[in-house]
């Protein structure tokens, strides 16, 4: 009895250490964080998304988006992110403060998105990429959102965010137009607003900490080329 108590004990000692560093040392470090405020330009981030950004969020969920593309940059030696350009620095705890579900995601069949609406900020060319994202990327995986879209009659001017024109062949047929539905406006919106390269003081800490290793890690290297030339000059000069 006292031995299957002993086992019991230990294991719930295990599983509440577990829960202790997994589950509430993170909390209590994130709960602590806040919105970093620019003292020069009053500029706040992160901030958090409402209205059609928040919609487009959704919309960005609902078609498995996150299933194919990655919104979390690591430090280089674990990620070529930084170098394809996707962005300039690595993802840390503060860029996600007001995700209540990050979707930093696991797989990358497309490009990381952590900061395409830095990369690419113009909306049309979104509208363009969802309806035919070979039409603007050549050799894209990407299936076509164009569920998305709507084929309307042209009434009067054409729609300045239309993608598409099909224009009647005889007179008197009306022309086309593929305009993006409301969701497709709001999933652009969302991707326009994904835009992590604000400095943020502990980003820039954890990268000079990977340069250090970086600088110890070729130093060791270069110590230990260096340890067989001075031996072989040493025996060498023996020899002599």
């Amino acid at each position: 009895m006292n031995k299957l108590g002993s086992v019991l004990g230990g294991v719930f000692a295990l599983f509440t250490l577990g829960w202790i560093v997994m589950v509430a040392i993170p909390f209590l470090q994130l709960d602590a964080l806040e919105p970093q405020v620019d003292a020069d330009t009053g500029d706040v981030y992160p901030v958090n998304r409402s209205g059609v950004v928040a919609q487009g969020r959704a919309v960005y969920v609902a078609n498995g988006c996150v299933n194919c593309h990655s919104q979390q940059l690591l430090p280089g030696y674990a990620d070529t992110g930084i170098v394809r350009q996707w962005g300039t620095r690595q993802n840390v705890a503060r860029d996600y403060l007001y995700d209540t579900t990050m979707l930093a995601g696991w797989n990358r069949l497309g490009p990381d998105l952590s900061s395409i609406g830095k990369r690419r900020d113009d909306a049309h060319w979104h509208y363009r990429h969802l309806y035919n994202p070979r039409s603007v990327s050549p050799g894209s995986i990407m299936p076509p959102y164009s569920f998305l879209f709507e084929k309307r009659k042209v009434a009067g001017a054409v729609s300045h965010d239309a993608i598409a024109i099909m224009k009647g062949v005889l007179i008197g047929q009306p022309s086309y137009e593929i305009v993006p539905t409301d969701d497709a406006r709001a999933l652009v919106g969302y991707l326009l607003s994904l835009d992590r390269t604000h400095p943020l003081p502990e980003a820039l800490t954890e990268a000079k900490e990977e340069e250090k290793k970086d600088a110890e890690a070729s130093g060791a290297g270069d110590a230990e080329t260096a340890a067989p030339a001075a031996e072989e000059t040493s025996t060498e000069k023996g020899a002599q």
